[in-house]
């Protein structure tokens, strides 16, 4: 069936007279007879009522009638969804992420599903610092980036959207002497030296560090005060002693650094990994991405870990 067909059919319902549907459509009368006796024929009943001065609809022709407004509207609700969304599906995103295996995995698992609904957007990843991509997102070479939560505590105007939870513990050097000890707890290292990670201008009254020793009785014997997390694994795979970091740090792959999850009941036990963008930076593409990454992001919490 032609939607050429019906949008004469229901013309000629709407003039009821061929000869002025004819000259509205701007096409031969016996034309337009000769359309609409062929859709009666393919339809195998009769749709209009002949005779008078007037043409008027059978029971089937009404129905019909009903039916082919659906499916115009349909089809120009259809155009207009896609004329209206041609700037939404196209465009290029820069997306900025800290060398983390897990992190980049998550990312990776949420572009590939958005790349098959959105082949028309390009997404350009990079992987940097944690000082990289925050000064990235703030001078705009990066749309949106993927990073711990702390990391971004302190910078105004941006929105942020938890991707995942990343579980928080020790990393350890293999020349510590508690490298291979079992059930090993915070309050072990009370006597160690520890690698302070206080990330950009996080006030130390924030510092995560400090709240989860305090937990345990003991306040940490703190050596070095980093803010790149880059720097920090350095430090680490030197040996200069422990710290504590997210799960998703490579402290995991690094065959000289161990990772000891902190079982015990400490606040912020799962530190939220979060994509973050620009507050004013609201762009169709960019706007989709969160919608597609929220849908994602209600599929994994803190249990996922």
């Amino acid at each position: 069936m032609d939607l050429r067909v019906l949008r004469y059919f229901l013309t000629v319902a709407k003039e009821q007279s061929f000869t002025k549907a004819a000259e509205q459509l701007h096409i031969t009368q016996p034309t337009l007879s000769r359309q609409l006796a062929a859709l009666e024929e393919e339809l195998e009943t009769p749709l209009f009522k002949r005779g008078g001065h007037h043409i008027t609809l059978t029971d089937e022709g009404i129905l019909l009638k009903r039916r082919a407004l659906e499916i115009i509207d349909l089809e120009e609700r259809l155009i207009d969804e896609f004329k209206g969304n041609k700037e939404l599906i196209e465009g290029t995103i820069t997306i900025g992420c800290q060398n983390h295996i897990k992190a980049n995995s998550y990312l990776s698992q949420v572009l590939f599903g958005f790349r098959e609904e959105h082949p028309e957007i390009q997404i350009i990843k990079e992987r940097a610092s944690q000082k990289k991509i925050v000064e990235g997102l703030l001078n705009d070479y990066y749309d949106v980036i993927l990073i711990a939560d702390h990391d971004v505590k302190m910078v105004r105007g941006v929105e942020k959207l938890t991707l995942f939870y990343s579980r928080v513990g020790i990393a350890v050097h293999k020349k510590h002497p508690l490298f291979f000890k079992k059930n090993v707890t915070l309050a072990d290292f009370k006597d160690s030296s520890f690698l302070r990670y206080l990330p950009m201008e996080l006030k130390p009254e924030d510092d995560y560090l400090i709240k989860v020793c305090s937990v345990f009785g003991f306040y940490p014997k703190i050596t070095a005060q980093i803010e790149d997390f880059d720097e920090l694994l350095y430090l680490l795979e030197m040996g200069e002693g422990v710290a504590l970091v997210f799960e998703e740090a490579e402290v995991i792959s690094n065959m000289n650094l161990r990772f000891i999850p902190i079982e015990e009941d400490v606040p912020q036990k799962y530190l939220p990994m979060q994509l973050t963008r620009k507050e004013k930076n609201q762009t169709p593409i960019l706007n989709e991405l969160f919608s597609y990454a929220q849908k994602y992001s209600n599929l994994h919490d803190k249990k996922d870990i």
